[in-house]
C-alpha cells in the first residue's frame, strides 16, 4: 500500500478505536512558537500559572525537539496530548521526521487523545518495528485508559533524545500532560538529564517493552546509575505487592532520620488510602522532629486525618484547575538532611508516579531519584512557590 494510502489507513483506525474530544480548556499562547534554543543542560524546568509560565515544559521540549539532527532519534512515551499545547508539540514532531530524525510516539488509548494520535499516526505509520512510529497501547481500556505492560493506563510521561545539540542520550522526565489544561493552571515539573549512557540505556529498554506491549503487573526494575552531579535511580512501573512493604517511597522515607532538624517537601497531585503508610510514615517523622511540607492537590480524607493529626505537618492544597492559583499536578518528593547515614543530603523523588494505587500496582510508570544539588535546590523554589499560592487545607 503507498505511504499516504497507508497514512490515512492508520489515521482512521485511530479515530475509530480514540474518540476524539475538544479540548476543555484554551490555551493563552502558542506555546511553541517562539520555544527557545537552550542547551541540553542538567536542570529542571517547572510551569508556574502564577508568573505567566505555563508554557515553560512544551517550549523546553519544543527547544529540544529542533535541536535533534538528521539520523538522531526521539521517542516519547506520553498519557494525553491535546489541545494547542499538544498539536503543536506533535507539529515539531512531525517537522523532525521530516528531516529524517527516527520519532517513536507510545500513548495510551485515552479518548482526550484521539486528535493528535490521528495527526501522529498519519505522519509516522504504526508499524513498531520500522524507524518512525505511533503506537496506541491496546489495553484492555480501563476506565477510559490502557496500558502497554499494566492493566490500567499508560501514565508515562518521558522523551528520549539520543542526541540534542550537542548533547547525547538526553532524558527528560516530566510530570505534565501536554493539554491545554496543563499549559494554563496546572504547576508541573520536569528534569533534563543529558549525557547518562546507563540511565537513557534503562529509559529505552522500558521503551521497548512498552511498545512490545510486554503485560506483566509485576515488571518493576530499579536502575541506578552514577553521574558529575550525584547518583540517579530510576524506578519503572507496575509492581506488585499487598502491602506498604513493596511501596517504593515507603521503603526510601525508612532511610530519612530527623537527626539535625531534616526537612522534607511534597508536592503530590493525587494521594489516595491505598498508600495511607507514606502519611503515617511522615506523620512518625514529623513526630521525631522532621519538618513537613505538604502541597496537595487531590487527598482522600483518610489521608489527610492522619496529616492533620500530626502537629510538625503543614498542610497546604492547590487542587482546582480552573482558576488561579491552579492546581498542583506535579509528583515529587524533597529531602533535606540525613538519608541514609548521609547527613547532608539533599534527595528529589520525582516523575509520573502519584501517591495512589493505580501508579504502583497497575499504571505503566516511571519514578526518577536523584541527589543533584542544582536540581534539588530549583525544585525548593518551585516548592516555596507553591507554598506562597496554596492555602491552609481546612479538616476534611
Amino acid at each position: 500500500m503507498p505511504r499516504k494510502s497507508l497514512a490515512a489507513a492508520l489515521a482512521a483506525a485511530v479515530l475509530t478505536t480514540l474518540a476524539v474530544s475538544a479540548p476543555t480548556s484554551a490555551a493563552s499562547a502558542t506555546p511553541c512558537a517562539e520555544a527557545p534554543i537552550e542547551p541540553a543542560t542538567t536542570r529542571a524546568v517547572f510551569n508556574n500559572p502564577m508568573t505567566g509560565q505555563g508554557d515553560a515544559l512544551v517550549q523546553q521540549l519544543c527547544g529540544l525537539i529542533r535541536q535533534t539532527p538528521p539520523g538522531a532519534r526521539i521517542r516519547v512515551a506520553h498519557f494525553v496530548m491535546s489541545g494547542t499545547a499538544g498539536t503543536q508539540f506533535a507539529d515539531e514532531l512531525v517537522k523532525a521526521h521530516k528531516r529524517d530524525v527516527d520519532v517513536q510516539v507510545i500513548v495510551d488509548g485515552d479518548t482526550r487523545g484521539g486528535a493528535v494520535a490521528a495527526r501522529l499516526a498519519a505522519e509516522l505509520g504504526g508499524d513498531t518495528a520500522a524507524r518512525s512510529y505511533l503506537h496506541v497501547c491496546s489495553g484492555p481500556v480501563s476506565g477510559g485508559t490502557a496500558a502497554c505492560i499494566g492493566d490500567k493506563g499508560q501514565h508515562n510521561k518521558f522523551y528520549l533524545f539520543s542526541r540534542a545539540g550537542h548533547a547525547s542520550d538526553v532524558v527528560v522526565q516530566s510530570s505534565a500532560n501536554l493539554t491545554d489544561l496543563n499549559s494554563t493552571t496546572y504547576w508541573n515539573n520536569a528534569v533534563i538529564l543529558p549525557r547518562n549512557q546507563r540511565l537513557s540505556a534503562a529509559y529505552n529498554s522500558y521503551f521497548e517493552d512498552l511498545a512490545a506491549e510486554k503485560k506483566n503487573l509485576d515488571y518493576y526494575r530499579v536502575v541506578q546509575t552514577g553521574t558529575a552531579g550525584g547518583s540517579v535511580r530510576a524506578h519503572f512501573f507496575p509492581r506488585a505487592g499487598a502491602d506498604a512493604s513493596t511501596d517504593p517511597i515507603v521503603e526510601s522515607l525508612s532511610e530519612v532520620s530527623c537527626a539535625g532538624g531534616t526537612k522534607i517537601r511534597v508536592g503530590m497531585s493525587e494521594w489516595d488510602a491505598y498508600r495511607l503508610a507514606i502519611a503515617q510514615r511522615l506523620a512518625r517523622l514529623s513526630a521525631q522532629g522532621c519538618p513537613v511540607q505538604i502541597v496537595y492537590g487531590i487527598m482522600d480524607d483518610e489521608v489527610r486525618q492522619v496529616l492533620q493529626g500530626a502537629p510538625g505537618i503543614e498542610l497546604r492544597t492547590l487542587g482546582d484547575g480552573s482558576a488561579l492559583p491552579g492546581r498542583i499536578h506535579s509528583k515529587y518528593l524533597l529531602v533535606e538532611g540525613t538519608y541514609g547515614g548521609d547527613g547532608d543530603a539533599r534527595w528529589v523523588f520525582t516523575g509520573s508516579h502519584n501517591f495512589n494505587e493505580t501508579s504502583l500496582r497497575r499504571n505503566d510508570e516511571t519514578l526518577l531519584r536523584l541527589n543533584d544539588r542544582g536540581v534539588y535546590q530549583q525544585y525548593v523554589t518551585n516548592f516555596e512557590a507553591m507554598r506562597a499560592a496554596a492555602p491552609l487545607a481546612t479538616a476534611p
